[in-house]
């Protein structure tokens, strides 16, 4: 059956199936596991195949008259996850978590992008969303993937002390580049204890040129222009990119100063992103 799945030859992958089928209609034990190995089969190839509600009701009529073995758990795993039922990724993923039937990284992964599905679908639902943060345990939450997505979901519900909140905590044990970018986006009243913040980050990571353009977008916010143009200015001499050079054009044009703005719209229209960052 498997290997008519593979040439695509639906009709004699079916026969090879039926036959399995019925090998496993009779009563003793080895009928038995013929049957469970032909659903066994017939699941995994639909699921090959992306047929996620068809794969799903196989392979839970077999998980459910047998013993859940890990490799029909993997597979509704990836029944689920085609479905994007996020929430039962989630408890399949528990179940295989205790029986050691993925590597941890594997499995963090697996969770971070269900969480992130989930917080996704919740962004414009407040009280949704706070329940479903309030869920996710601790250690998960300090993810840098989970932790951008629960705060850009806060910040879409204009709650930026909450994403603030959510950002400050996991730089507190890991640094993440797109966070540190994220923490000077909401523009809120608390830019100048964020600004105190950064600048005690900054003497830990004095040539972070991320760091150093978030907290030029934080003194931008509250006018404080000097400081702005000093931090945007020392962004650009460790790397340069056009993120730094727009902000500085944008500065220079809300002061006034047309030539110094025109100079860096050139540059940045000329400058690149390094490898491996983001465009603030």
């Amino acid at each position: 059956a498997r290997a008519a799945q593979r040439v695509r030859d639906t009709q004699r992958r079916d026969l090879w199936l039926g036959r399995a089928d019925e090998s496993g209609k009779g009563e003793d034990k080895d009928a038995g596991d013929w049957s469970r190995a032909a659903l066994a089969t017939r699941g995994e190839l639909l699921v090959d195949e992306r047929d996620f509600d068809a794969a799903r009701a196989v392979l839970r009529n077999l998980n459910e008259t047998g013993p859940r073995h890990i490799a029909t758990l993997l597979l509704l795993l990836r029944t689920e996850q085609g479905l994007g039922n996020w929430e039962e990724v989630i408890r399949i993923a528990r179940l295989l978590e205790k029986r050691s039937g993925l590597p941890p990284e594997a499995l963090a992964g697996i969770l971070v992008r269900a969480r992130v599905a989930l917080l996704q679908q919740r962004t414009h639902d407040r009280k949704a969303l706070d329940q479903h943060w309030r869920d996710i345990p601790e250690a998960e939450r300090r993810q840098p993937a989970l932790a951008l997505a629960g705060a850009r979901a806060f910040m879409q519900q204009g709650d930026c002390r909450s994403a603030h909140a959510i950002i400050e905590d996991v730089l507190a044990h890991h640094w993440s580049p797109n966070l540190v970018l994220l923490y000077g986006e909401c523009i809120d009243e608390d830019a100048l204890q964020r600004i105190e913040r950064c600048e005690a980050w900054l003497k830990k990571r004095p040539r972070d040129w991320l760091l150093l353009l978030t907290l030029a977008r934080l003194c931008a916010q509250r006018e404080l222009w000097g400081k702005a143009q000093s931090y945007l200015e020392a962004s650009l001499s460790v790397q340069p990119t056009r993120a730094a050079h727009v902000a500085l054009a944008a500065l220079f044009d809300s002061i006034g100063r047309a030539d110094n703005a025109n100079r860096h719209f050139r540059a940045a229209a000329d400058a690149g992103l390094p490898s491996g960052t983001v465009e603030g």
